[in-house]
């Protein structure tokens, strides 16, 4: 049972970041007041070539500008200007169903979790391009495995957070990488979250995504290793390394060969660069341990002030 006369007590601000959605924005504010009439809803307008702002401003919301270009860049603007207890962030195209926002709400507040995401994944027929659901499902699977935690849709547009989650979320990302970040910052702060299974439908006809399926999926990849050797360095300089040690082996195993059966060098090329590769490899293995071993001390401390914050 969903407690309303709790809801009352929160700021919660509702971040709905947006380009040309005017066919849809006005109704994506309307159903959030419907279930959430006492949430301040913010639109934040990426530079949008339409009516999309006239449509906001008229169904109610606040409507604040990022001329930046990037969903990233324009949840990062919000997070930074808005003051709340609870963050909740949606996308502007009316394919999330936003009944189970209430729910989410709660289970938050009393499981105290930081973060809770709405997992769309059980919906395969709502996708109508295939080539999206079959890379959230792979890019499921690299960041569950790379960072230890069990994500099932890492680019869900819906979510919800604490004041102490956001306002700690170091984000640089400038586009659809942000929840990639949000959700590696959960791992990196040791936060609690979780998913929930959402309604999720098409969107209308006539609205496009603005997520190129090649060019996004590529930044998200890049995304997802640059994150991976930032919060795990040993792991990854510990592949690189054990590559250069393979490498280097083979390369030397041909001037060793030679001279076990000649007494003699004649690939002396051939050696120094299987001498050099065996230097890199102990360089990449060294950086990996210096920075995992930075990163551990740092790691703790930020876990350590987030725990000390105040939840809810």
């Amino acid at each position: 049972m969903v407690d309303s006369n709790h809801f009352k007590s929160l700021s919660i601000a509702v971040v709905i970041p947006c380009l040309n959605e005017a066919q849809t924005i006005g109704k994506v504010v309307s159903d959030v007041r419907s279930v959430l009439p006492d949430a301040q809803i913010y639109v934040y307008d990426n530079g949008s070539s339409d009516a999309t702002v006239d449509v906001a401003k008229a169904a109610g919301a606040l409507v604040r500008m990022e001329p930046q270009k990037g969903k990233g860049r324009a949840l990062r603007t919000a997070f930074r200007e808005i003051e709340a207890q609870l963050f909740v962030t949606i996308d502007g195209d009316d394919t999330y169903a936003v009944d189970q926002l209430p729910t989410m709400i709660q289970m938050l507040h009393e499981q105290r979790l930081d973060m809770i995401v709405g997992n769309r994944l059980k919906q395969k027929v709502s996708h109508a391009r295939l080539g999206h659901y079959w890379g959230n499902q792979l890019f499921s699977k690299i960041i569950s495995h790379l960072f230890t935690v069990e994500v099932k849709d890492p680019f869900s547009g819906l979510r919800v957070m604490t004041a102490r989650f956001v306002k700690s979320f170091p984000s640089v990302s400038k586009g659809f990488e942000v929840e990639t970040e949000l959700t590696v910052h959960a791992y990196d702060l040791d936060a609690g979250f979780k998913e929930v299974v959402v309604d999720y439908r098409l969107r209308p006809e006539h609205s496009h995504s603005k997520l190129n399926t090649i060019m996004d999926g590529a930044k998200i990849l890049f995304k997802v290793l640059g994150l991976y050797q930032l919060k795990k360095p040993l792991p990854f300089y510990g592949v690189i390394a054990a590559v250069l040690i393979m490498l280097s082996s083979g390369l030397f195993a041909v001037p060793f060969l030679e001279y076990l059966s000649t007494g003699r060098v004649a690939h002396f090329p051939t050696l120094i660069v299987s001498m050099a590769g065996f230097l890199l490899a102990f360089l990449s293995l060294s950086i990996g341990v210096m920075s995992e071993n930075n990163n551990s001390n740092t790691r703790e401390i930020k876990r350590f002030l987030f725990r000390s914050s105040t939840h809810v």
